[in-house]
């Protein structure tokens, strides 16, 4: 049942096709702007707002869990106890959906006019509260898949499931929705909606054929002990981030309003940097997210054989890698800023966002690394703590900042808050390993990026806005390797390391084929 491979390899299997996902979806991103505008895609932002914090109230942790427990299971050999913790996820996960989704469908209105101010959101959450319950059974699915590392699998179901929703979307809005906003929404969610019923369709009928002759173990109310142990706080953790988080959302709009900004034009403002913005700015952090995610089953592993310095060694690697990538991207997006606003999405504004934003990468990326090794050294009540308390602050800074400072208040609330998250994730990360890093591992990627930007700035550029972005980011990446070398940021055996996973992804590779 099990395919066993290094993580950075399957990390790179994961982010090939995540990236190539990416693209497709940032193509499909600039098609919706240009048929309902930087407002509708405000809007879509919203109503996605909402979904996001229904899906979390359904899932209710089962995800994280199945992952975890399933990982487990393995680490201990035993594949009866990988089938009983995911029966216990499903059985627990649907329950939940349904409840969570019937109330969605049912408080659609009230959402719409109360929370998002606009009466033509309440259709998509309609359909969002009746096909509730296959996202979230889906997401213990891709858990389960992710923690037996069945990795080529779950990358083509996603690819497919991707491209078929971008196409349902894509017929629905051009033969349906026409220039009406709220019927362009609904096709949006529906198209999204219906990929994940097929999604998770194929990723339950590949778990069943593999797991038909694998009994079940008797100790059934142990293993549901522990998923509800697992459940309990990742579940406060979502519901309390979901909920402050969509508060935020919302707030945001609003207190652009409060600024001097029209409501369209609020909307406009919230849905250039969060519909446009951040998609690129989070584009390269796919290759991170994959081994955030492979992360989780391989701590677990670890953890339950008492693999101290497999965790210690890990934790070392991760961070300084991620310091190294962080400081590579937040560069090439601030040098290129703004031909990447005018390539991508025509906007002038959008590129002035992207430039604001850049250094960020920094913080973002590093948060998701820390935050998948904290997942699988089960240090979720921790999560917790830190998530409510920051996001508790960033809902009071927008509050008093927005009405005061617009668009500005906002940036400076973005920034406090995720560096103290940052700070507190790494603190309880370090005291949990017992790793101790050197300051230089985090000072000398950010110093040679620093020393390297203003080379790549000046550089003169001609023609169009591709070519810029070409020379720029090339001549950029070619000094900042220079400089990680001479400063010492990169090091021999990292390179060893490196050749050592590429090598053996490679035969990982030639034995599947």
């Amino acid at each position: 049942m099990e395919r066993r491979g290094s993580i950075l390899g399957g990390a790179l299997l994961l982010t090939a096709a995540s990236l190539l996902l990416r693209l497709i979806s940032i193509g499909f991103q600039v098609f919706l702007t240009d048929r309902i505008g930087a407002a509708g895609i405000g809007l879509l932002q919203l109503i996605s707002t909402i979904g996001i914090l229904a899906i979390l109230v359904g899932t209710s942790g089962v995800r994280v869990a199945a992952m975890y427990l399933s990982a487990e299971e393995f680490g201990h050999r035993r594949p009866g106890g990988v089938r009983e913790a995911v029966s216990n996820c499903l059985q627990y996960g649907i329950v939940i959906s349904c409840v969570a989704g019937v109330a969605l469908f049912f408080l659609s209105d009230f959402f719409a006019q109360s929370w998002l101010r606009d009466i033509r959101a309440a259709s998509s959450l309609r359909i969002m509260g009746l096909l509730l319950p296959f996202n979230c059974m889906c997401g213990i699915m891709t858990g389960y898949f992710t923690a037996c590392s069945r990795i080529r699998q779950l990358v083509t179901i996603e690819i497919a499931e991707r491209l078929l929703s971008m196409l349902i979307t894509v017929f629905l809005l051009l033969f349906w929705a026409g220039n009406d906003l709220e019927k362009a929404c609904c096709a949006i969610t529906l198209g999204s909606s219906i990929g994940c019923i097929f999604d998770f369709i194929l990723l339950y009928a590949i778990y069943r054929r593999d797991t038909r002759n694998t009994p079940l173990p008797t100790h059934d109310l142990h293993m549901r002990k522990r998923m509800i142990a697992l459940c309990v706080p990742l579940a406060l953790n979502d519901y309390l981030r979901a909920g402050l988080n969509t508060t935020e959302q919302l707030l945001i709009p609003y207190g652009l309003e409060r600024y001097g900004s029209t409501a369209s034009g609020a909307m406009a403002s919230y849905g250039t940097i969060h519909g446009m913005v951040f998609p690129i700015l989070m584009f390269p952090a796919t290759l991170l997210y994959s081994v955030s995610d492979l992360l989780v089953p391989e701590l677990s592993r670890s953890r339950a054989m008492r693999r101290q310095i497999r965790i210690s060694d890990l934790t070392d690697k991760c961070l300084r890698m991620e310091m190294l990538f962080g400081a590579a991207v937040a560069g090439v997006l601030f040098v290129s800023a703004p031909e990447l606003g005018l390539l991508i999405y025509k906007s002038a504004a959008v590129g002035f966002y992207l430039r604001i934003f850049a250094p960020m990468v920094l913080i973002l990326y590093l948060d998701a690394i820390v935050d998948g090794m904290l997942k699988g050294l089960a240090q979720q009540v921790s999560c917790v703590r830190y998530n409510t308390f920051t996001s508790l602050l960033d809902v009071l800074l927008l509050l008093i900042l927005l009405p005061r400072w617009g668009i500005a208040g906002y940036v400076c609330s973005f920034v406090l808050t995720h560096i103290i998250n940052l700070i507190l994730s790494v603190g309880r990360l370090l005291r949990t390993t017992g790793h101790r890093p050197k300051a230089a591992d985090f000072l000398r990627p950010i110093l040679c990026a620093l020393f390297t930007m203003p080379f790549a700035m000046m550089l003169p550029v001609g023609g169009n806005a591709l070519s810029a972005i070409l020379l720029r980011s090339s001549y950029f990446l070619l000094m900042l390797c220079a400089m990680f070398l001479l400063s010492g940021a990169f090091l021999s055996r990292d390179y060893a390391w490196l050749k050592r996973v590429v090598l053996r992804s490679r035969k990982l590779k030639q034995r599947l084929r």
